[in-house]
């Protein structure tokens, strides 16, 4: 894709359109302000009067800020000013006031003309608000997820170790030298390789080789994990001489292994940020629209404020853009309002707005905001900004919503995911799932193993059950050691199966303490949801259906059909 300043050519051609636009509209839009200010001498005591021509002269200032005209921007600022000051204060415009704003309307008419003669120029003064590089809050893309290329090893754990990886769905690939590893980061992004430090410590040319490599140009995007069957100082200084980001020893506490090979890969690449735009000028939501999504985030635009709160219900913006000055509701009461609804208290809004005085500033944040950016505002600023707020957002809700020890979903929110699936099945007349796993004998675990070991086998379980399930459904934290999942458009056989396939995955998975290794098995109950059922009913029949299989032996899922 050809770029330039930092910005796709498509967009910077589609900004340059937008400032055409601008300057094209101009004559229009002054010639309207003109009309609104002349009216105010047949009706200044009006305060729509005084509203309506101080909300034209807001729009053409952040307009006119947006698209690099400053003169023409000022310009219509001590036009709004002059208004907004005669609002406050009451009574008909001075003669002096008249006067200025005269003087002003003519300055906007011979800054108008400018625009237009310049208007060719408008492409290259647009594009260079851009600074190049990679916008904070965007993570791309690495290699195809769920991979970890081996070292080549004749050890004997190679083959358990791939066995007990294929349960989460790891692809174990072996590479035999140093092209290899090229050809494995060919695609970018960052690969984890597992080292077998014998193997190495015992043929010093290959190992001065990988060594090299590991040093190279790719030392950044390639993670070593070094194994061995013992562990010694000797060994660990081999590993950490040789770039080893982690070391660990047969047999391998499986959990660990997959907490650092995630950790260190870092595969996942992060949702898209999610922006509400709201502004009554469709020219400055197009162009902020466009910035924040040639930063990879998506957007939704309001013109209209009686629109705002069902797109908040049904798109969960993470963010609120909002103009402060708008007709018929401004964004001070707009805030309130979208405040005054316990949904929607966890969204930051941040006004985005010419107005530069402090006390209206303050008086707008102390309604519901949560931050003032001031137009003209940078791309690259603005983008910041936004990726910064919502990503403490994030984080601040991750640990609000999640269980702090496997990072699923907690029992409360469980529960609400629940109820929205099973009215959405209700409505959509698609089939859904709710499955109750419960591990066996686990006060046996932490009796005999420790607590720790306990918290282990937890978040071992979690992990599967997050690697082998869909990103739709839906995994929570139940209380103790239960669990609940949903499973969305999901019938009742089909859910059985695929519970009864992890459950079997599970039961083999090798767990360690010291130098004690030990299995652990769960037992399952699954409903599925059928029109007239509530949220309590549905978790009822799957805890029934628990219990039976907790009392035919355990290690096994049973179903339970609605009546």
């Amino acid at each position: 894709m050809l770029m330039e300043n930092g910005i796709p050519d498509a967009t910077r051609l589609r900004l340059k359109e937008l400032a055409r636009q601008f300057v094209l509209g101009l004559p229009e839009r002054i010639g309207r302000l003109n009309g609104l200010l002349e009216n105010l001498g047949a009706n200044g005591r009006m305060p729509q009067s005084f509203d309506a021509a101080r909300n034209e002269a807001h729009k053409l200032s952040g307009s006119g800020a947006t698209f690099g005209f400053s003169t023409l921007s000022n310009i219509a600022r001590e036009i709004e000013i002059i208004l907004d000051c005669r609002m406050e204060e009451g009574g008909s415009l001075t003669g002096r006031e008249k006067d200025r704003i005269g003087e002003l309307a003519n300055g906007l008419e011979e800054e108008s003309a400018r625009a237009r003669k310049a208007a060719t120029d408008l492409g290259n003064r647009t594009g260079a608000d851009f600074a190049p590089g990679t916008y904070p809050g965007v993570t791309e893309e690495g290699t195809a997820e769920r991979r970890l290329y081996l070292w080549d090893s004749d050890s004997f754990y190679i083959e358990d170790l791939k066995f007990q990886l294929g349960f989460f769905g790891f692809s174990v690939i072996p590479v035999h030298s140093a092209a290899d590893l090229e050809e494995a980061l060919k695609n970018g992004g960052t690969a984890v390789l597992a080292v077998d430090a014998f193997s190495l410590m015992e043929t010093p040319e290959p190992a001065e080789a990988f060594r090299a490599f590991r040093g190279g140009e790719h030392k950044d995007r390639l993670k070593v994990i070094f194994l061995c069957e013992q562990d010694d100082f000797d060994i660990r200084l081999f590993a950490v001489r040789h770039g080893g980001d982690a070391f660990f020893s047969f047999p391998f506490d499986i959990s660990r292994l997959l907490a650092s090979i995630d950790d260190l890969s870092s595969t996942k690449a992060q949702e898209p940020f999610h922006v509400l735009i709201v502004d009554d000028d469709p020219e400055q939501i197009s162009f902020y629209a466009m910035i924040l999504q040639n930063a990879g985030m998506i957007t939704s635009v309001v013109t209209d404020p009686r629109n705002v709160i069902q797109v908040l219900v049904e798109f969960k913006p993470e963010l609120i853009l909002m103009d402060l000055y708008m007709p018929d509701c401004d964004g001070k009461e707009l805030a309130a309002m979208i405040r005054q609804q316990e949904s929607f208290v966890g969204i930051p809004i941040v006004y985005l707005s010419v107005e530069r005085d402090l006390e209206r500033q303050l008086a707008a944040i102390k309604r519901g905001g949560d931050g003032f950016l001031t137009k003209p505002i940078q791309p690259e600023h603005l983008v910041t900004e936004v990726a910064i707020r919502v990503e403490r957002t994030r984080k601040i809700r991750y640990f609000m919503e999640r269980d702090s020890l496997t990072g699923l979903l907690n029992h409360s929110q469980l529960m609400k995911k629940l109820s929205d699936d099973i009215n959405r099945a209700r409505r959509l007349g698609n089939p859904l799932c709710f499955a109750m796993i419960d591990l066996d004998h686990f006060k046996a675990v932490n009796d005999n193993y420790g607590h720790l070991t306990g918290d282990r086998v937890l978040k071992a379980v979690a992990k599967l059950l997050q690697e082998r399930l869909r990103k739709t459904d839906t995994i929570g934290r139940y209380g103790g050691e239960e669990f609940g999942v949903i499973l969305f458009n999901t019938d009742l056989e089909n859910g059985t199966r695929l519970m009864n396939q992890i459950r079997d995955d599970f039961s083999r998975i090798r767990h360690r303490e010291s130098k004690r290794d030990f299995f652990v098995t769960f037992s399952c109950g699954i409903t599925v949801f059928r029109q007239g059922r509530d949220m309590t009913s549905l978790c009822e029949e799957a805890d029934r259906a628990l219990y039976a299989a907790k009392n035919r032996g355990r290690n096994r899922v049973e179903s339970a059909v609605s009546e």
